[in-house]
């Protein structure tokens, strides 16, 4: 039951999500704890500066009647002292006790305090009246207007009023304290609570933890078994690989003998049977009728296409099979020694080739200039009556689409190699088709050659790790596109390619 509550994927995430919501919880309660311990602390902090104000605002009055009152007896002006100090900062005393009553949480506290400050400007302003006749030696004036009772009257209302504000708020200081000292008891029990459930999920999660790591190291255990039977798999499916391999190259020798042997021992009787057709051709021409020397024609034509069907396939066989190692090629000097060589087509069809500067990249030297011969050349041949060739060769960076289908795109550095014409194209459909050996779009009497040009250069391309293909358009020309990478080893299968080639 352990192991398949383990061993699920759902299992896991449902004892995720418990624990998430046991901590977010948890965090929440403390969360929500400390919120109203703020808040309590708060409203304390309030209450107190009610009561700090009024009570100050009752010490600042008792201060000033103290001074009048001391003038008022003795005449000695050193009791204003205190009286003037008084008088000049009791506005900043008032204006804390209006501010305070806005934050008070007691209902109608502010009305009160209202009053209080109503009751504490007219009592002094009696007080100032009373020192202000003495001062102006009027003191019976004075007297007569302390004697009217009216200051009594005063600040037996002030004193009322100070009383009902300090007393509503100290008995709201005590319940505040009283719910702060109640909720730091249930902070403590949150605490506990949250402690203990952390406690249980830590211990939980241990639990499961070792419990997957016996089911793990279980598993590796068996991991292991399996291992050892398939490496020994391995090892006798390599043994069986490796004959395989064997018996491959010895096939391949074979290959590469018999390709030999028939391109020397099936070119000797052409050659006899080509010799002998032009002896008949030269020597007995006036007496052979004219459909004799058709037959006689028709033979040494199909001699000539065999040999060269011989030589292409013998070419196209070799490509792997005598291909040299790699070293440092310059395709400046490739392609140039392939315009070199196509010198006279290029002038007697007037042609232009443009060439962007290419680089030096690894490869085979001898199947490059086969490569680049066979492509110009076909851009040569099959030009449309009345245009002039123009073919352009250009050198650019791949892009991701290019590279895509490339199984080790990793491996080596890419460059991309366009070859374009504006010949007579083909439909795309045929643009696969045309690197198969001996297919040909057009008849023997229009373009001479034996469909094998093309296969071979898909050969050579492959052999570097690259790939080639074809797009074209009916009367307006053909792109070849060679993707092939800067630094490759010899490859002499397509394996580098992907599944399916490029479609062109």
């Amino acid at each position: 039951m352990i192991r398949t509550v383990m061993s699920s994927l759902y299992s896991w995430i449902s004892i995720v999500i418990f624990v998430i919501v046991v901590m977010a919880a948890n965090s929440f309660y403390v969360v929500t704890t400390l919120n109203d311990l703020s808040a309590l602390e708060a409203r304390l902090f309030t209450t107190n500066r009610v009561i700090n104000a009024v009570n100050s605002l009752h010490v600042a009055v008792l201060r000033v009647e103290s001074g009048k009152r001391g003038f008022l007896l003795t005449h000695d002006e050193r009791y204003l002292t205190d009286y003037t100090e008084t008088l000049n900062r009791i506005n900043e005393v008032m204006e804390e006790v209006e501010v305070s009553a806005y934050s008070s949480d007691i209902e109608k506290q502010s009305d009160r305090i209202k009053r209080l400050l109503a009751l504490t400007k007219l009592k002094l302003n009696e007080m100032i009246k009373a020192v202000e006749l003495a001062k102006a030696d009027r003191y019976d004036e004075a007297i007569a207007h302390v004697n009217a009772n009216k200051g009594i009257a005063l600040y037996s209302d002030f004193e009322t009023q100070f009383k009902e504000i300090d007393e509503s708020e100290r008995v709201m200081q005590g319940t505040h304290l009283a719910n702060l000292m109640r909720l730091r008891r249930d902070s403590v029990n949150t605490l506990i609570i949250s402690s203990t459930t952390t406690l249980l999920l830590i211990i939980t999660i241990f639990l499961l933890l070792k419990i997957n790591a016996k089911e793990h190291e279980k598993h590796l255990l068996e991991l292991e078994d399996i291992n050892e039977d398939l490496e020994s798999r391995i090892a006798e499916r390599t043994q069986e690989l490796s004959l395989y391999s064997d018996e491959l190259s010895r096939s391949n020798r074979e290959l590469e003998d018999f390709a030999f042997v028939a391109s020397h021992d099936l070119q000797e009787p052409l050659r006899k049977i080509r010799a002998f057709g032009n002896r008949l051709e030269s020597g007995y021409a006036d007496v052979i009728d004219d459909r004799g020397r058709d037959f006689l024609n028709r033979m040494l034509n199909a001699a000539e296409r065999m040999s060269m069907l011989i030589s292409d396939l013998l070419a196209f066989s070799r490509v792997s099979t005598r291909g040299k190692d790699f070293s440092d090629v310059d395709l400046n000097l490739v392609i140039n020694s392939v315009i070199d060589d196509l010198e006279i087509a290029i002038d007697e069809k007037s042609a232009q080739v443009n060439v962007d500067p290419m680089l030096t990249i690894r490869g085979d030297k001898s199947q490059l200039e086969q490569l680049f011969l066979n492509l110009l050349s076909n851009a040569l041949k099959f030009q449309r009556e009345g245009v002039t060739p123009l073919i352009n060769i250009a050198l650019t960076t791949p892009d991701d689409n290019d590279l895509k289908d490339i199984l080790q795109v990793d491996d080596y550095e890419w460059i991309k190699i366009t070859i374009q014409d504006n010949g007579i194209g083909f439909e795309q459909t045929f643009a696969e088709k045309i690197f198969a050996p001996f297919q040909r779009l057009h008849g023997r009497s229009e373009y001479k050659g034996t469909g094998i040009g093309l296969a071979v250069c898909r050969r050579i391309v492959e052999r570097h790790n690259g790939y080639i293909d074809a797009q074209s358009t009916p009367d307006v020309g053909t792109t070849f596109t060679i993707i092939i990478p800067k630094n490759s080893v010899p490859f002499s299968t397509n394996n580098t390619i992907g599944d399916t080639q490029h479609d062109a």
